[in-house]
């Protein structure tokens, strides 16, 4: 078939998407699928049909039509959106299918029965701005029905808009009869809350860049990737990389509730066997900077990154994101949420749910039904459990006490959440492991009684299981650490932390190589290397016997994270130094050891009885000794 020659000319262009879609396609596939198809035939299509406009493109919930008349295109957007009320007057809320509707009169280039340009792209974005059943005309669109129509006009001033070169006049069509005929200006600070017309504008450009850009045939600003670049060869399977979402909120200490929507979004697309998806440990090192997404992809070697944003005001949440193929340099989709903030679990399932399907990634059993879970409903819950595990990311004795403390008061706020059971329950094995706790009998008896109620309130909820081979291990018996981190893998098999506790269980176990592997392949999926990571990885090393190696790690770890001290690290790497016949360095390090903890010794060391094999413990033990390191209390 040949191909016509592009046309161009001035039309007006109707762009509408449903709101909400995600969710109720999360809800009911089946049944919302048929009732959009239905609602297209019966209602939507005879309407366009009626006020003489061409439906030219659907794209899963998003519509693009073309009048010749902005007259007819402002009546039509109108007859759909009042029918639309009408036809959900007796809907369940859950069930209504509502719109947003923007329309632009501008040039456009025709072509093969589609149509292209800026006059669509701005039809795009103006449908963004609407609200839910409300129509955003351009004032292009505002000159050709002044005084041919009679509906009121609400005055938005100028937005700024991605992908447009100058700010477009947006305007909002007030279909009330008490407002024919008017033109109003926009209380931008009554209607959104803010503190200025300044900030709303910002709010108004931010959400626009992330929810309009979703249509990807006519634009694209995105840089792309270069598979050359990459610091990491591509994963077999879709690839993606979580950023961290904005805190737009006017509170800036709600920046740990932002964070803690989009590593949820991890936790939930690690799930799914098939995307890999780098933890948050990486993703987070672009925290507050301006990165392009190119640079993002070829450090971390992905293909796809997720951007958004969260603003929380009361019991109102604002969720906007975006989905980005760094290799195409093409947005895929972008969405806005304005729910209730306890609505905010249901819309970290919808976004997840979204990722999966513009990845196509086939589910394997149960997959799509762990991904729709919600561990817990309880907002305040929630809130203080993000607060936690924020508190616990540096393990030092003050801030596992610390945690402690919110952990219990996560579990009076919800004591059907398995986080917090899970949480309290790890918290206490390190304080046990650590040598923090004065009650460690008591503490370890805790620490699995927590880690079984959470199992056994949420068997889905791998942290639950982490938290039980947490126990285990404190109690000596790594082999068990190892068998309850398997269902972990299998419930997350690309999970960070699932891999990395693998790789650290399996190394006191006793397989030292396979602890290795699984320690690489949580590298991979957290590119940006963090203390723990070298810390596992030195361990695992030692009992591999590779020594130079855990001399190497010991220098990056310097390098990287300068001022920390491990009495843990020291020890191995005095021993390794004792092994490698380096008496004088090994000295260094004891001397160091002994500076910063003036009682260590080797008999009162509870971390080198972990081990299951007696070689292993041997062989640190002795060479430890060898090392200089006072083996009884009062020694030196």
């Amino acid at each position: 078939m040949v191909a016509l020659d592009p046309q161009r000319r001035l039309a007006a262009i109707l762009a509408a998407d449903v709101v909400g879609y995600s969710r109720l396609i999360s809800e009911d596939e089946d049944g919302t699928l048929q009732a959009f198809k239905t609602l297209l035939a019966e209602f939507i299509e005879p309407k366009f049909d009626e006020f003489n406009g061409r439906l030219f493109k659907t794209m899963g919930d998003g519509l693009l039509a073309e009048f010749a008349s902005v007259v007819e295109a402002v009546q039509c957007a109108v007859a759909i959106q009042e029918g639309m009320a009408r036809r959900n007057a007796d809907e369940a809320q859950d069930k209504k299918i509502e719109f947003r509707i923007g329309i632009n009169l501008g040039d456009v280039v025709f072509q093969d029965g589609d149509v292209f340009g800026d006059g669509v792209n701005v039809a795009a974005r103006l449908e963004a701005l609407a609200d839910t059943g409300g129509i955003c005309i351009s004032r292009s669109a505002r000159d050709q029905i002044r005084d041919k129509l009679d509906y009121g006009l609400e005055d938005w001033g100028e937005v700024a808009v991605k992908n447009i070169p100058r700010p477009v006049r947006v305007f909002r069509v007030l279909t009330d009869p008490e407002d024919a005929g008017k033109t109003t200006v926009k209380n931008t600070s009554s209607r959104l809350g803010f503190k200025s017309l300044a900030a709303a504008i910002l709010v108004v450009v931010l959400v626009t860049a992330g929810a309009a850009v979703w249509w990807k045939p006519w634009t694209s600003d995105v840089e792309a990737a270069s598979l050359d670049q990459m610091a990491f060869p591509l994963p077999d399977i879709p690839s993606i990389a979580v950023l961290p979402f904005t805190n737009m909120s006017d509170d800036k200490d709600q920046e740990y509730f932002a964070d803690g929507i989009a590593e949820d979004i991890i936790t939930d697309i690690a799930k799914v066997s098939g995307i890999f998806v780098v933890a948050r440990n990486s993703s987070f090192t672009y925290k507050g900077e301006l990165v392009k997404v190119k640079q993002i992809s070829e450090d971390l070697g992905v293909r796809y990154v997720l951007e958004g944003s969260v603003r929380r005001a009361g019991d109102k949440l604002r969720i906007t994101t975006q989905l980005t193929d760094a290799l195409k340099g093409a947005h895929l989709w972008a969405e806005r949420y304005d729910r209730d903030v306890s609505d905010v679990f249901a819309v970290q399932s919808e976004i997840t749910d979204h990722v999966v399907k513009a990845l196509a990634v086939t589910l394997k059993a149960r997959e799509h039904e762990r991904l729709l879970q919600k561990h817990t409903t309880n907002i305040d819950a929630y809130d203080v459990f993000l607060k936690a595990r924020r508190a616990v990311d540096k393990p030092i004795k003050k801030n596992i006490l610390h945690g402690e403390e919110l952990f219990k008061r996560v579990i009076e706020l919800d004591p059907n959440f398995a986080g917090g059971y899970a949480g309290l329950s790890f918290n206490y094995s390190v304080q046990v492991r650590f040598q923090y706790s004065a009650t460690p009998a008591e503490h370890l008896a805790q620490a699995f009684e927590l880690a079984d109620k959470a199992i056994e309130l949420d068997p889905d909820y791998s942290w639950g299981y982490i938290a039980l081979g947490g126990a285990h291990l404190a109690n000596e018996d790594p082999d068990a650490a190892v068998e309850a981190v398997r269902k972990a893998l299998a419930l997350e098999p690309n999970g960070y932390e699932a891999n990395l506790f693998m790789g650290f269980y399996l190394q006191f176990a006793g397989d030292a190589p396979l602890a290795v592997e699984h320690l690489n392949t949580s590298s991979r999926l957290s590119p940006v290397t963090t203390v723990r990571d070298l810390a596992f990885m030195q361990l695992a090393q030692f009992m591999n016997r590779n020594y130079a190696e855990v001399i190497r790690i010991s220098e990056e770890r310097v390098q990287k994270f300068p001022g920390g001290f491990n009495p843990t690290t020291a020890v191995f790497l005095a021993a390794t130094f004792a092994l490698l016949d380096k008496p004088e360095k090994a000295a260094t390090e004891v001397a160091e050891l002994l500076e910063a903890y003036p009682g260590f010794n080797l008999s009162q060391w509870r971390y080198g009885k972990l081990w299951k094999r007696e070689e292993d413990r041997s062989r640190l033990y002795e060479a430890a000794k060898k090392a200089g390191i006072p083996e009884f209390p009062n020694e030196h």
